[in-house]
């Protein structure tokens, strides 16, 4: 990087304000956009761009649930670097008061949905991850502001479906279709970039790699009988639970087999469902297990499914019944090289605001970052969540303001560095044509 370019990085970052970051946060925080209900978010957001003179497109993804895609354009020449957030929170602020308070304390259950309190704001969204989406444009404002002429064009998308959920048996519908929806809708219409930032909450730190996922079901299949005549009868809540028995001896060696870079992978079994407890009088002629398995890098989901089928099989040889698999969810893993021009912009551009290096990170949790690389964008996930010290920080849905401004910043540095250059100079050729068929 070249001191002019440096030094016009560093006048721009002096154009990021703390109060219009925290602002915007808050107001985007305040439109509720569970999954499958993000067009008022979405609508709210492309205004805002056209306020800094993008070219903004409302992509509708299916009815009302729409990615707004900004585009503020260079001179020419230079690549494409995409900011990618997504609008839609885990939960629902209209949920039960009960399920509200064990997410978080710090959730109301009526509006405003979000609050500020000193240099931190609290509510749902805040920090996964509307706070990226309001340090994004004021990136865009700060770049603008100094008058900093770039080659190449930013683009920001919000996108809809990140939240990592999905369609399974009667579960069915706009709000269980997320774990990437929209931004593989994104890269298939035009959403297309060189690099990408995805400003999820990892405290400042930089991702270049993170796990995938796989979602498995195991179901068993019974006989109906009234309770009067149900002796003899095999209950296949008790055979679930022999096998839930015996998937608690099994999954540490799972762990142990794909522990990456020393992070073991996380497994979670989280679904039971069997019978009908309106209908106690009768036997359950079904029960399902749903079970979500991590897996690292340079793995594929069919190994998770081979070692899953190894496991019942054991089961059917010890135990004599027979149950079922199915894979409903087969969700990628995320990786760049080192050697990808944003992975040094980040590290210079975090080092200049902060004066630090930048720690790097690997997590079991998934991003959008999977559907990017596979689509040829390097990306990389880098944003804000709370202070590092402050016990605050392991509370969902808080957010530190000055995080949330050193975020901004960052991504302001890695704008004018990265948006400076000649394309030719900084993206590499990802994809190796075949030559053409000589001529006889």
């Amino acid at each position: 990087m070249s001191s002019k370019i440096e030094d016009m990085a560093i006048d721009a970052i002096r154009k990021v304000d703390e109060e219009r970051v925290a602002k915007l946060t808050i107001d985007l925080a305040n439109i509720a956009s569970p999954t499958g209900f993000e067009r008022d978010v979405a609508e709210f957001y492309a205004e805002r761009m056209k306020e800094y003179g993008m070219k903004v497109v409302l992509q509708e993804v299916e009815p009302n649930r729409f990615n707004a895609v900004g585009i503020h354009r260079g001179k020419g020449g230079g690549p494409t670097l995409m900011f990618n957030a997504h609008f839609d929170t885990s939960f629902s602020p209209m949920e039960p008061p009960e399920v509200l308070a064990a997410i978080s304390p710090v959730y109301p259950l009526e509006p405003p949905w979000a609050y500020r309190e000193g240099n931190w704001i609290y509510g749902m969204g805040t920090y996964n991850m509307k706070c990226a989406l309001a340090a994004y444009l004021e990136a865009v404002r700060a770049v603008q502001e100094s008058g900093v002429e770039l080659k190449g064009d930013i683009m920001i998308a919000g996108v809809v479906g990140e939240i990592e959920k999905t369609q399974i048996d009667r579960y069915q519908g706009a709000m269980y279709r997320g774990y990437g929806y929209g931004t593989a809708y994104l890269v298939t219409h035009g959403g297309i970039a060189d690099m990408a930032i995805l400003g999820e909450p990892t405290g400042l730190r930089l991702m270049t790699e993170h796990f995938g996922s796989v979602w498995a079901k195991i179901s068993l299949r019974g006989l109906l009988r009234h309770t009067a005549h149900s002796a003899g009868v095999t209950n296949v809540i008790l055979q679930m639970n022999r096998i839930i028995s015996e998937l608690e001896g099994w999954l540490p060696k799972y762990v142990e087999k794909y522990t990456y870079k020393g992070v073991p992978p996380t497994v979670n079994i989280g679904s039971l469902e069997a019978g009908w407890p309106w209908r106690a009088s009768r036997t359950p002629m079904f029960a399902n297990l749903y079970i979500d398995l991590r897996y690292p890098p340079f793995t594929s989901p069919m190994d998770v499914k081979e070692d899953l089928d190894g496991f019942l099989a054991m089961i059917r040889g010890k135990y004599g019944f027979d149950p079922e698999l199915e894979i409903y969810v087969s969700d990628a893993w995320a990786s760049i090289p080192d050697d990808e021009y944003i992975v040094g912009a980040i590290e210079r551009a975090h080092e200049a605001v902060t004066g630090k290096p930048v720690e790097r990170i690997v997590f079991s949790w998934s991003s959008d970052a999977n559907v990017l690389t596979r689509f040829g964008i390097a990306a990389v996930n880098y944003g804000p969540s709370a202070a590092p010290d402050d016990p605050r920080k392991k509370v969902r849905g808080t957010i530190y303001i000055p995080d949330i401004a050193t975020a901004a910043k960052v991504y302001t540095h890695v704008v004018v560095d990265a948006l400076s250059k000649d394309r030719k100079e900084i993206v590499k050729r990802r994809y190796v044509l075949p030559e053409p068929p000589k001529e006889a």
